[in-house]
Formats: C-alpha cells, structure tokens, sequence
C-alpha cells in the first residue's frame, strides 16, 4: 500500500499548456533542430539526457545562441518524473528555457516530433512573423489497410 502512495505522489503532473501561443510565452527558446547524439548518465529513475540538435530553424528568440548545433538537456521520462525522451535521428519542435546556463526541457514545455507538428509551425510563423525555414515535410501516402498496419508496426517498435 506504501508503495502504491508513493508511486501515485511521485507521478509527473504538469498543466500541459492549451495552445501554441501559451507554449511560445512559456519558453525561452523555441526552435526545431535535428537530434545527433543523445548521450544518458545518471541512476535509473534519475537519469540525465545531454542532446546534442542541430539547429533547422528558430522562432524564439530573434537573436538565438548557438545557429549549427546546441546542447539540450533532459530527464529521461519514466512515467513517474516530467522527463522527455529524445530519439537519435529524430527531428523535433523543441520549446526549451535556460537553467544554470543550460538550455533545458520537459514534457510540460510541449515538445514534440516536427512531423506531427506542421500546423503549430504555421502557428509559430504566424506569431513570431517568421519565415519558416523548415525542408517541406513530404505528406503522408494515403492510408489504406497496408500503410495503417505498416504505420501500426512501426509504432510497435519505435
């Protein structure tokens, strides 16, 4: 029962923010990048990502730190913190702030993977007045029962 409490207490519980324009006050930098390396350290249940992106295109702020490639840092997720876990070679909508002078993210930022995230681009270009620099995402093939199990097998294993 004692274990049940603290798993229960220990859960990651976060007001996950409504929209893009929340999520852009929120952060500091905002930006989508490429995922190059992804190193963990750390004890299991504790452990920390150091991400190394490479930069595609940024939306906050004008004047952005680091144009090529820039450190993030991350909790792994375990279901029981507000972690986030990257994948290498993945490209990601990143929403990140500075701590202890590292740039730092969670799952409480709105992150996520840049496929899934073409209309919050449009949204971002709107707000910030940028151009977005972003290489076309090539759209999906339309689903039929092939591209649905395919797609269901690939999310099985990924």
């Amino acid at each position: 029962m004692l274990f049940a409490i603290i798993g229960i207490s220990s859960a990651c519980s976060c007001i996950n923010l409504e929209n893009t324009e929340a999520k852009l006050e929120n952060a500091q930098y905002v930006f989508t990048g490429e995922v190059i390396n992804v190193e963990v350290s750390g004890q299991q249940y504790n452990e920390m990502q150091e991400i190394t992106v490479k930069i595609i295109n940024t939306f906050k702020p004008s004047q952005f730190p680091e144009p090529v490639n820039m450190k993030i840092y991350a909790t792994k997720d375990t279901g029981a913190n507000c972690g986030y876990n990257f994948q290498n070679g993945k490209e990601y909508l990143i929403y990140a702030y500075l701590e202890e002078n590292k740039f730092t993210t969670n799952s409480c930022m709105g992150n996520s993977l840049l496929i899934k995230s073409q209309e919050e681009i449009k949204e971002l270009n709107k707000l910030t007045n940028s151009t977005n620099n972003n290489p076309p995402v090539v759209e999906p093939i339309k689903s039929n029962i092939f591209t649905k199990f395919f797609n269901w097998i690939r999310n099985l294993f990924s």
